[in-house]
Order: structure tokens, then C-alpha cells, then sequence
């Protein structure tokens, strides 16, 4: 079966597609009769931008697992040390330069940019960093990010709740930051680098125990990013101002983050009362033919796949993962439903690094069929198949993925969920299968460990379906202890070629970033990594006419 079964007709698809932008257009017409200020400031209010949010936010905390929508708003309010350039390589931020390693990388140096401050003026120091990376990789603070820390000298002590403060990371001055490590780890600047710093004088003074449920995660009012938080109405916007102190001078003064569909987001480009969007691939010839809107476009690194509950015994068996992955037109997925934009990826490593993943699982029912008869699958019981709505691209594949898992013998039922019942899903291993997008290992590739690794199980680590090769978990261990590039880099793709194997996620296509936007906005430049990358874009740059 091809992945045009799976689609309605070209006909019915332009009546269909006509029908849902009329309807949003029509909401979006009531709404601009409402008081809401995001339609006060449309149609090119200045200095106001209007920006497409993927799902609803749930926190604004470092402490909570990822959520793309989460990062995406914390990436306005919070700086983190270190993002990432156009070639994903680390990019200082309050950092002053690239990370300092010692040969034998137990030891890394980082220093920050002087006179740096947070949105109420204070100074932002070293302290501040530490009073952040303790809070991370202490349990009792509710962080579900402890895991990336456990290398740093003191985080089992801290855990075990035999310390108040992590041994090997101190504050000699202002401006810097010392690490120690109780076992090389080359790449631990690329894996906590990216954290949102917190405010050392604002939650200082709050017990760790149960840190991450302070209010101030729901109403950040000192942060260190371009913009400074103002409001949250729920379902509605998000409402951010330019922060007079960041670390270079913002010209817009207003940003609102709008939580919609893709659909009304669409919509809204065109009326103006939407600056800024990521657009649909099926939504491309509507979005070209808008005035006074331009379209850019970017490789991405971030992906699109399914994790797989692999506390169920019959997703155990690789040969029930391959099959499963051999099963699904991947390479027909990125020609019909993205329209060509997008790549299939055999891995989670990317570039040189997830070269060696030979194994391309090309599309071929009969060969899926054979293994699962070999891995004696039941084809009786049903597999759901779980997901967030809204996003038009992962909504039609999801029917598409149904269909030709049925010509295998995989009885799939879909389930739409919101974000908080797939992340409780995770959290109790209830799910079957899901669909999800985001994340980015290329600027650091043993990031691969936090959603692979056997002790990185979800809330504590991103390891979502409980994955587990003590092999790949050795290579990637291997690769953290050199600092030399070149070795890293021959660890990383053996790395690569044990997980294409093992098949822990079904990889679908990394989508290419696409974006539109309002020409009296300039100086925005599209970046690949994905909307949940914390501290991608350059806001100093981005200008409202």
C-alpha cells in the first residue's frame, strides 16, 4: 500500500483544507471584535509581534521534563550559557567563550560575559549558575533533569540527600564557573550548556525540597533572556516585554505568544494578526501566495518518530522494531505529506556522526510481514497509537502510519491526547506507541544518552520508551572520555551503528524548519533546530516596521 491510501482525495483535500481555514478565519474575524490585545496590536501595531505557539505551555521551569512549547516560551525569558550556531556548534550566550576542557576532561572552565544582569537589574554571576545547576541535579527540587549531572564530583552524595551542594562545581569569582568530574566527560558543556539559568537572589532562599513547585515557574518575574515575562491567560497568550538589561539592546517591545492550531495560526498570517509562524508544508502554496508575507526555510536537525513501550514484552524483540520501522513509507511521508521537505533519518546521531547508521529500513510490507512472523507477533491485539492534535503534518501521517501498519498485521487504533495525559502516559509506561517531535543531538552528540541510555527512564532522564543496550551505553560512556575529537567522533559512529540496529525509536524524517512570516518584521533568519531549542535566535537582530 502507498501513502497516497492513506489520504483523501486531491479534490476532497482542497474542499476540506478550504472549509477549516474558512473556519478559522471566521474565528479569527469574532476574535478581533473581542478585547483580547493581541488583536489591538495585529495589523502592524509597531514594535508588537504576534507569534505562532505550537501547543498550550504547562511551566516555566528548567526543573520540569522537556516540553517543546515549555522551552519555547523559557528561550524569550531565560538565557542559558551556551545555543547553538547555524552549524550547531555551541555558541556562547552569558558565557564569554568556548568552554575550557583539561586534557584528561575531568576538569572544564567556563567564564561568563562581564556586567551581565537579570531583568530587575541585579548583577548575574557564577553564583547564579551554581545556585541553577544544583537545583537541576538535586532530586528533591522536583528535577527531572538530574541525570545529565551525575558525572559532576558530589551529584550522588546530593542525591542520596547526604549534601546540601554539588562538591565539584564551585564559584572561584564572579565570572566563573570551575566543574570537576569523577570521570572524563568531554561533553558535558554541550549537555547541560543549553539550561536556562535561574535567579540565585530570587529562589535562594526557598527550600530545595519541592523547588520546582514554587510559583515563581508559573509567573518567572525576573528573568535574564530578551524578554521579561508579563502574563499567562491561559489558552489564550502569552505575554512577554523587552528586557532593558539583557545583553544587548531588543527594539521590539511587545511579544505575544499565541497557542493555536496550525490552522488558525495560518489564518491569522494572512489577516495580520499573526507576525510570525511555523507553517505546514501542506499550507505552502495558500502561505506563498499571501501579500505581504515571505516564507524561509532551514535543514533541521530536530525530529519526527514514535517511541515504542518497551516495558511491554512484545516491543522487546528489535526484530519487531525493525519491523515495525520497515513497514512505514518514510521516504512517501516526506514526499506527500511534507511535500519534500523534510529528510528520513536511520538514527538519532546526525551528520558525521550518525554516518555509520547503514541500515536504511526501505519501505517494503512483505519483508515487515516475515519479521514479524519471525518475532511471533500477535497480531490480534490492538496498538494505540498516541499523539497531540493541531499540527497538520503529524496529523495526516499518523492516518497514514495506521493504514500501512494494518497491511502488516498491526492492528493500530489512534488516540488524540493533550499534552499533560501524554506526558502522565510516559511518566506510568501506559501508552503503547506515540508520536512526538523536537529535540537536537547534533551540536553535542552524547546528548543521545539522555533518550537512550538504560538509566535515563522518563521523568528522570527522556529515555520515553525504556530502551535499554548496556552496549550502546558503554560506546557512548567511551566517547565522553576523550577529549580528542577525532576519537570521539569514530566512538559516536559505532554508537550510531548499534542504534540503527537496535531500532529504539521509529525514526520518521527530521522536517525541515519552515517559516513565515510579516515583511515589516526583518532580521529574522530561519534556524534548524527545532522550536524547543532554548536560546537559538538572535531577538537583538529582529526589527518591526
Amino acid at each position: 500500500m502507498t501513502i497516497r491510501s492513506g489520504r483523501p482525495a486531491a479534490g476532497a483535500a482542497r474542499r476540506a483544507a478550504a472549509a477549516v481555514l474558512g473556519g478559522a478565519l471566521a474565528a479569527a474575524a469574532l476574535a478581533a471584535c473581542s478585547s483580547d490585545p493581541t488583536q489591538k496590536s495585529s495589523g502592524g501595531d509597531a514594535g508588537v509581534l504576534n507569534m505562532y505557539l505550537y501547543q498550550k505551555p504547562k511551566t516555566f521551569s528548567p526543573l520540569a521534563p522537556n516540553n517543546g512549547p515549555d522551552q519555547l516560551v523559557m528561550s524569550f525569558v531565560f538565557d542559558s550559557l551556551y545555543g547553538a550556531d547555524a552549524s550547531y556548534g555551541l555558541k556562547p550566550h552569558l558565557a564569554a567563550a568556548a568552554p575550557e576542557v583539561s586534557g584528561d576532561a575531568r576538569t572544564i572552565t567556563l567564564k561568563l560575559r562581564p556586567g551581565l544582569k537579570w531583568s530587575d537589574g541585579k548583577p548575574l554571576t557564577s553564583k547564579d549558575v551554581v545556585f541553577t545547576y544544583t537545583a537541576l541535579a538535586n532530586p528533591a527540587t522536583g528535577s527531572a533533569q538530574a541525570g545529565k549531572f551525575a558525572a559532576v564530583t558530589g551529584a550522588k552524595a546530593l542525591a542520596d540527600g547526604k549534601a546540601d551542594s554539588l562538591a565539584g562545581l564551585t564559584a572561584p569569582d564572579a565570572a566563573t564557573v570551575k566543574i570537576t568530574t569523577t570521570r572524563p566527560a568531554a561533553g558535558l558543556p554541550g549537555l547541560i550548556g543549553n539550561t536556562p539559568i535561574l535567579p540565585e537572589h530570587v529562589l535562594g532562599g526557598v527550600p530545595a525540597k519541592g523547588l520546582g513547585d514554587n510559583g515563581f515557574f508559573t509567573k518567572p518575574t525576573v528573568g535574564s533572556g530578551a524578554f521579561a515575562f508579563v502574563d499567562y491567560k491561559t489558552d489564550q497568550y502569552v505575554e512577554l516585554k523587552a528586557n532593558p538589561h539583557f545583553r544587548e539592546p531588543v527594539s521590539i517591545k511587545k511579544v505575544y505568544l499565541k497557542p493555536v492550531t496550525s490552522d488558525v495560526a495560518t489564518a491569522q498570517l494572512r489577516t495580520g494578526e499573526m507576525d510570525l509562524t511555523q507553517v505546514s508544508p501542506t499550507d505552502l502554496p495558500t502561505v506563498k501566495k499571501m501579500d505581504g508575507v515571505r516564507v524561509v526555510s532551514a535543514k533541521s536537525p530536530g525530529y519526527t518518530r514514535i517511541a515504542l513501550n518497551q516495558t511491554q514484552g512484545r516491543f522487546k524483540d528489535a526484530r519487531v522494531r525493525q519491523a515495525l520501522l520497515t513497514a512505514i513509507d518514510r521516504k512517501g511521508l516526506v514526499d506527500k505529506v511534507l511535500g519534500g521537505a523534510g529528510t528520513v533519518v536511520n538514527s538519532s546521531f546526525y551528520g558525521d556522526a550518525g554516518a555509520s547508521a547503514k541500515e536504511g529500513y526501505a519501505y517494503d510490507p512483505g519483508k515487515a510481514k516475515s519479521l514479524l512472523a519471525a518475532a511471533g507477533w500477535d497480531g490480534s491485539k490492538p496498538v494505540t497509537l498516541s499523539w497531540i492534535p493541531g499540527q497538520r503534518d503529524r496529523d495526516t501521517a499518523v492516518t497514514v502510519i495506521q493504514s500501512q501498519l494494518k497491511a502488516v498485521g498491526v492492528n493500530v487504533e489512534l488516540k488524540q491526547v493533550q499534552a499533560d495525559e501524554l506526558l502522565s502516559s510516559y511518566e506510568k509506561k501506559s501508552f503503547d506507541m506515540a508520536l512526538f517531535g523536537g529535540g537536537n543531538y547534533a551540536t553535542e552528540p552524547s546528548t543521545v544518552a539522555t533518550i537512550d541510555a538504560c538509566d535515563q527512564g522518563y521523568p528522570a532522564g527522556g529515555n520515553i520508551g525504556r530502551f535499554c543496550d548496556p552496549k550502546l551505553d558503554g560506546l557512548l560512556s567511551r566517547a565522553d572520555a576523550v577529549a580528542d575529537p577525532a576519537r570521539r567522533k569514530g566512538l559516536f559512529q559505532q554508537a550510531a551503528e548499534v542504534e540503527n540496529a537496535q531500532v529504539p525509536y521509529l525514526w520518521l524524517y527530521n522536517p525541515d524548519a519552515v517559516w513565515a512570516f510579516r515583511t515589516r518584521l526583518s532580521g529574522f533568519e530561519p534556524s534548524g533546530l527545532p522550536t524547543n531549542e532554548v536560546g537559538t535566535w538572535d531577538f537583538a537582530n529582529w526589527k518591526l516596521s
